[in-house]
C-alpha cells in the first residue's frame, strides 16, 4: 500500500479472496420519440468504451491475539482508511491499482483477520511511466515504435529544439520544450510516431502512463 509492504512492516499476509471484478461497462442510451429502439451514446466522445469504477475485496490476516491485531487494525486506519492510495497485489507485481481504500472491522473473535476493500480506477496503472528517447535525430525521418497497454493515452513530449513529428500522416511542428498534443493519443499496442529536425542533431523524449 503506497510502497508499504504489509508483511514487512505490520506482519499481515494477503489471504485467498482477493475479489477483482471486472469494471461495468457504462452505458448512455437515449431514446428518440418516434424512433425504434435507442442510441448508445457511450461511446460518443472517444469512441472508446467506458467503465465504471470496481469494488476491490480482500483479507489481510496474522496469527496474533485480538488486543494486538486492533493495534495493528489502528495503524492501518489512521495511516489508510478513507485515504487515496496505490495498492499493488503479489500476483500483478508490475501494477498497481489507485483508489480509496477502507480498512474493515475485526472479522470475529480470534480470526486474526482484517477485511480490506479498494474503490479503485477501472485501471491496473503501470509501476513506472513508460519512457522512450532518442538523442540522434536528424534531418531525415526517425522512426520510435511506442508501446502501449490497452488504456488509450497522450503522451508528454519533449523536446531540445525546434522539431518536426510526423503521425499519422501528418506533419507536426514541437518548438524547444516540453507538449501535450491532444491528436497525438496512443492506441492499445503498437504506435509509430517520426521525429526529425531541420538541422544538426536533436533529442526528444516521449513518457506516458501505461495501464491495462
Amino acid at each position: 500500500i503506497d510502497g508499504v509492504d504489509t508483511l514487512t512492516q505490520y506482519g499481515l499476509c494477503l489471504l485467498a479472496d482477493v475479489d477483482i471484478p471486472a469494471p461495468a461497462i457504462r452505458t448512455t442510451r437515449i431514446t428518440v420519440p418516434g424512433m425504434d429502439g435507442s442510441i448508445d451514446a457511450s461511446q460518443a466522445l472517444t469512441g472508446e468504451p467506458v467503465y465504471d469504477d470496481v469494488d476491490i475485496s480482500m483479507t489481510l490476516f496474522v496469527r496474533k491475539a485480538d488486543t494486538e491485531l486492533q493495534t495493528i487494525r489502528r495503524q492501518l486506519l489512521d495511516a489508510y482508511h478513507g485515504r487515496k492510495v496505490q495498492l499493488v497485489l503479489p500476483h500483478d507485481a508490475d501494477h498497481y491499482f489507485r483508489g480509496t481504500l477502507s480498512i474493515g472491522n475485526l472479522s470475529g473473535y480470534g480470526s486474526g483477520e482484517i477485511p480490506v476493500a479498494l474503490h479503485a480506477d477501472p485501471w491496473r496503472y503501470k509501476l513506472e511511466p513508460t519512457v522512450v528517447t532518442a538523442s540522434d535525430l536528424s534531418a531525415t525521418y526517425k522512426q520510435l515504435t511506442l508501446v502501449n497497454e490497452a488504456r488509450p493515452v497522450i503522451p508528454t513530449i519533449t523536446v531540445a529544439q525546434d522539431t518536426t513529428l510526423l503521425w499519422g500522416g501528418n506533419e507536426i511542428a514541437l518548438g524547444a520544450g516540453t507538449h501535450r498534443r491532444p491528436e497525438i493519443r496512443l492506441a492499445a499496442g503498437d504506435n509509430i510516431l517520426s521525429a526529425k529536425v531541420a538541422s544538426g542533431t536533436g533529442s526528444i523524449e516521449i513518457k506516458y502512463q501505461e495501464a491495462t
